[in-house]
């Protein structure tokens, strides 16, 4: 393995090629960064080849761009997965395919196979080691873009590895059983429920909010008006999808071929079916928890530029990112931010950046956060 302070054939190198990494690299090249590279554990859009097959975006695909309104699930200027796709709410395996569309036709160094073990920062060479299973690589700057969708929350409380986390399922429809518990009504677990009801199963959802979520002013704390829309109809044209509110689960136990659900009210419901855990994850920052402090709502601390306050030349990038009390969850949220990361890096590289101008002009440069209030276009 390479020592942490030998000398740095690369300037950035980003660790994930989902829209965050695709998107951030175009950026660089455009800024002529030179010397980037991505690393992929799997393939380019990993994550989204990985997403049950029922499940659609939430936010719209529109080809709105030749009319100066970026396409919401675009991550690089003129483009859009409507234009691409011919379809307003795409697959995973569609997006997936937009993303290696734009890997392809701009020529994006990527490097998958790379299974990323470590990193280390040597302060004295301000150089960053990314270490594999296989290979070390030796960078000044590192953005992470690794995501959240393949580090599930496998571990919410005892008796969760009886489980069934909504990642692992590859069809709703292919599910055995006709009878399924549940547990958390987002917008996961809402999406679990209109599928296998649709899919002519019974559905008991439990909820720890007192109800549905209602609409609020950030989308990131309610129900999508797609998924409100759709558990609607379900609900009241299948007569399948039942949901208990105000429910806390505390624990999952295994009796002999049933699985029973407790929750901290005295109640409890039996399924002969695995439940289903719809109750997010853990992120891929899990890897590097070390090289970010973390505030008391288990956020990691971050810089006006995404960068971490504790390892220099580490930036952070996608849905991960928090900037109290917003939440970029959304890809047309988080890609705002994308522009802002790379001229940093382009900054201390002594790079022209005045080519963001671009940016800016179509809402992809996002700097005052005092902006998302009522009027907020994030």
């Amino acid at each position: 393995m390479l020592s942490p302070c030998n000398n740095s054939p690369w300037d950035v190198i980003i660790i994930g090629a989902g829209p965050s990494g695709i998107g951030v690299a175009h950026i660089l090249q455009e800024l002529k960064v030179k010397r980037f590279l991505i690393l992929e554990k799997h393939e380019v859009g990993a994550s989204f080849q990985r997403w049950p097959q029922e499940m659609r975006f939430i936010t719209p695909s529109f080809n709105s761009t030749p009319f100066g309104q970026l396409d919401l699930n675009a991550v690089v200027l003129n483009t859009s997965p409507a234009n691409f796709l011919h379809t307003e709410h795409p697959s995973g395996p569609q997006y997936s395919s937009y993303l290696r569309k734009l890997a392809e036709e701009l020529a994006l160094p990527i490097k998958t196979g790379i299974d990323i073990q470590g990193l280390e920062y040597c302060a004295k060479k301000k150089r960053f080691t990314v270490s594999s299973r296989t290979e070390s690589f030796q960078t000044r700057f590192v953005v992470w873009a690794a995501g959240e969708f393949q580090y599930p929350n496998l571990t919410p409380f005892p008796g969760a590895e009886w489980c069934l986390h909504n990642s692992q399922v590859k069809s709703w429809r292919e599910l055995p059983g006709s009878d399924h518990l549940i547990i958390g009504a987002f917008e996961s677990g809402m999406d679990a429920a209109i599928h296998l009801s649709t899919a002519g199963k019974r559905v008991k959802l439990l909820n720890s909010d007192p109800g549905l979520r209602v609409a609020v002013q950030d989308p990131s704390s309610s129900l999508s008006p797609f998924t409100r829309e759709r558990v609607t109809a379900v609900a009241r044209e299948s007569g399948r999808l039942s949901i208990e509110h105000n429910v806390w689960v505390t624990q999952v136990e295994r009796r002999e071929n049933m699985y029973r659900v407790l929750a901290d009210s005295g109640k409890s419901w039996e399924s002969e079916q695995p439940p289903i855990l719809a109750i997010g994850f853990s992120g891929s920052l899990q890897l590097v928890r070390s090289s970010f402090s973390w505030n008391e709502k288990g956020h990691p601390e971050l810089s006006d530029q995404d960068e971490s306050v504790k390892t220099p030349g580490l930036f952070l990038v996608g849905p991960q990112v928090r900037h109290e009390p917003h939440i970029f969850c959304y890809i047309y949220k988080f890609r705002q931010r994308f522009a802002i990361v790379a001229e940093a890096i382009a900054s201390q590289l002594r790079l022209d950046t005045s080519l963001l101008e671009s940016y800016i002009k179509q809402n992809m440069y996002l700097d005052d956060l005092t902006c998302c209030g009522s009027d907020c276009q994030c």
